[in-house]
């Protein structure tokens, strides 16, 4: 089981792989869908940017609702 303590070797291949990319504005771009493709993600270290950038790419990023203080 890949569940088990140790165990980090798995021993058959992956059982179901994507034939296609996940494509976020498929069925055409919704307002909230283009406005997080175009944010620019300056100012944060290498993990956060990537963690924003496959929000964005995943369709998980969600805009904050009130503005920070």
């Amino acid at each position: 089981m890949s569940s088990q303590k140790g165990n980090v070797s798995r021993s058959r291949a992956q059982k179901h792989q994507n034939s296609t990319a996940f494509k976020n504005d498929k069925y055409g771009a919704t307002v909230q869908v283009k406005k997080a493709k175009s944010k620019i993600h300056d100012g944060l270290c290498q993990h956060c940017k990537g963690v924003l950038e496959w929000k964005v790419k995943y369709n998980k990023y969600k805009t904050l609702t009130q503005p920070r203080k």
